[in-house]
């Protein structure tokens, strides 16, 4: 199968995907698969400095991932934040990283290429690609790993945004539902249900979701005798 062949089965696979999760956890797999790498995973900006580990082939490259994070340094921060490529040939004597690269060096990763995951809106992250020889990475692995990452760029993106709009249509649904239980129980219309969690919510600087959630949960908690405020 020729690498054409190769990265179209890849999207296929990718497509199926149902969560972000499971799509970071194949892009991660596969990524191994198409380069020279000995470990693989995937640093994800949930926002401004905000980050998670969706997916990675071991602990070790959760450890890398956290260790950029905690010194605000490495090869995966820079493609989020630079240049959309880095390549590594030498963690313990890449001046371009004083602290990660010993340390990434001590954990036994010589060599890493990071590549900026992206969507129109936004970088969505980076793809890391790490092996334990010194320049492990050659053109050729820059090339299929580029060509990988757009695929999983598009991928990652569209599973972002169906499991946010899939955990909006669930908080819609808990909002009802907390919403149907304060009309029964106040004898209120929808509005005043609604007004009355918003302004628990406010107050208490709580998700309007997880008021909703306490309301289900525990009608009988030590809100039940309190009237929502009338309009």
């Amino acid at each position: 199968m020729d690498e054409a062949d190769f990265l179209s089965r890849i999207a296929l696979e990718l497509d199926a995907e149902l969560t972000m999760s499971s799509t970071a956890e194949l892009i991660a797999e596969y990524a191994c698969l198409t380069t020279a790498a000995d470990e693989c995973g995937i640093l994800y900006s949930r926002a401004v400095n905000i980050w998670s580990t969706p997916a990675a082939t071991s602990a070790r490259v959760a450890e890398l991932h956290q260790l950029q994070v905690s010194l605000d340094e490495g090869p995966c921060l820079d493609a989020i934040r630079s240049e959309p490529v880095y390549i590594c040939t030498d963690a313990r004597h890449d001046d371009r990283w004083p602290a990660w690269g010993p340390a990434a060096a001590e954990l036994g990763i010589s060599s890493a290429l990071s590549i900026r995951l992206e969507s129109k809106n936004r970088n969505l992250g980076a793809l890391n690609l790490y092996a334990e020889p010194t320049d492990a990475f050659g053109p050729q692995d820059v090339a299929i790993a580029k060509n990988f990452a757009r695929h999983a760029s598009i991928a990652l993106s569209t599973a972002f945004t169906e499991e946010g709009l899939t955990l909006a249509i669930d908080a819609r649904t808990f909002i009802g539902q907390a919403q149907g239980i304060l009309m029964g129980r106040y004898g209120i219309g929808a509005e005043q249900a609604f007004e009355y969690l918003r302004r628990r919510s406010q107050q208490e600087n709580i998700k309007l979701t997880d008021i909703a959630h306490e309301v289900i949960d525990d009608q009988d908690s030590k809100h039940h005798g309190q009237d929502p405020e009338r309009p």
